[in-house]
């Protein structure tokens, strides 16, 4: 295996291999340059150019704290070898913010609020604007559920699963419904537009191993190959989500969550009410309801019974954020 890295490195990026070490990640080198990962990528070259400019984006405008991609000597920020695409990146020695401390996501909302402020106006040549058009897909999600019940009550008898959806059924097809008119009271599809006038990024996947810090305690956002020109909201309203799902209630750290937030990019009356939108629209119930009912699973297993009833119980922190949020 090391064998492969060597021979990626040198005849890749004109590197020398010193040795190095498995991670989560990748693969962690030794080189005449310093340490570097190497990882193998799974998406589209689109998609690794679009994180390349991305990260020279964020670099040149002050947001450094960011593993930046190196360029082949094929003058790409990869190297293809055997048929698979490599990226390699400078590597930092860094550990994931503790998620059990609420001042943690204070920390990580002002990040957050700094990475948006400063991706905006990004040209990328890629062109990845993967825009979701929330309108369409929540009354398709609407109307699967409808069918979902339905074919539930034509079974002679409920698996527990069942009468789970069965119970609650009436309080996620009103989620859904209010969802919608929020949007439509924002505007969604001007605000859609302003996005792509804007070009405005969305990380996509702003959360634990993602948010990391040094021993100076500088904080360095990681894993960028999941983002796309988006609404800015759609992550903060998933952090929000994140925070509620790590810890207990707490108004004071959510006050102070979208204050520092709010301080570094300035939310409009549009961005609040899409903030709201997203949070009472039920993603979690609908996308676990898709898993199991859409690909016609033989029986429910244990994981996805517990997982269901996780996202349930969690509907009594979920509705105190949504009031919360109806103040602000």
């Amino acid at each position: 295996m090391e064998y492969n890295y060597e021979k990626i490195l040198w005849e890749g990026y004109g590197l020398r291999f010193y040795g190095g070490n498995r991670i989560r990640t990748g693969y962690l080198c030794k080189t005449d340059k310093g340490l570097l990962e190497i990882r193998k990528n799974t998406s589209h070259k689109k998609q690794i150019l679009f994180e390349y400019d991305i990260k020279e984006h964020l670099y040149q405008k002050g947001f450094c704290n960011i593993n930046r991609l190196e360029i082949s000597q094929q003058g790409l920020p990869y190297y293809t070898w055997e048929e698979n695409d490599y990226i390699v990146e400078k590597a930092v020695e860094t550990e994931p913010l503790e998620e059990e401390e609420k001042q943690t996501f204070v920390i990580g909302a002002k990040t957050l609020a700094k990475l948006h402020n400063v991706a905006k106006g990004l040209n990328s040549t890629a062109g990845y604007f993967a825009v979701k058009n929330r309108l369409k897909i929540y009354e398709k999600r609407r109307i699967e559920l409808l069918k979902i019940k339905k074919r539930i009550e034509k079974q002679g008898g409920y698996s527990a699963l069942d009468l789970l959806v069965k119970q609650n059924y009436n309080y996620y097809i009103e989620k859904i419904e209010q969802a919608n008119e929020l949007f439509l009271e924002a505007e969604y599809e001007k605000e859609m537009k302003r996005v792509e006038q804007q070009k405005t990024v969305c990380h996509n996947a702003f959360k634990g191993e993602n948010i990391r810090k040094d021993e100076k305690g500088n904080v360095f956002v990681t894993g960028f190959s999941k983002c796309t020109y988006d609404n800015t909201i759609v992550d903060l309203a998933m952090y929000f989500k994140r925070f509620l799902k790590k810890q207990q209630w707490d108004v004071e750290t959510v006050e102070n969550m979208f204050s520092v937030y709010h301080n570094e990019n300035p939310l409009s009356l549009q961005d609040k009410k899409m903030l709201l939108a997203l949070f009472i629209y039920p993603e979690k119930f609908l996308s676990l309801c898709n898993e199991y009912y859409n690909k016609r699973r033989v029986c429910v297993s244990p994981a996805m019974l517990e997982r269901m009833e996780v996202c349930i119980e969690g509907i009594e922190k979920n509705e105190k954020m949504i009031k919360w949020l109806q103040t602000i």
